[in-house]
Parts: structure tokens; C-alpha cells; sequence
């Protein structure tokens, strides 16, 4: 029971880590646009 919470835990984790660093590149790259 603990172990496939974990599981879920760890893949949520990874799918926020993921739209995290997509919405960061975003701003990025919105950042290096209105910068110039």
C-alpha cells in the first residue's frame, strides 16, 4: 500500500517538476524578449 503511494507521489512529482520548468522557460524567454 505504502510503496505504490510512493509510486504516485513520485510521478506527480515529476509531472509538476515538468510543467514547472516549462512555464520558467516561458518566462524566460519572455524576459529575453521585452529585455532587448
Amino acid at each position: 500500500m505504502s510503496k505504490e503511494v510512493l509510486e504516485i507521489s513520485v510521478m506527480v512529482d515529476e509531472k509538476f517538476d515538468m510543467s514547472f520548468n516549462m512555464v520558467e522557460g516561458f518566462f524566460g524567454l519572455i524576459l529575453k524578449v521585452f529585455g532587448k
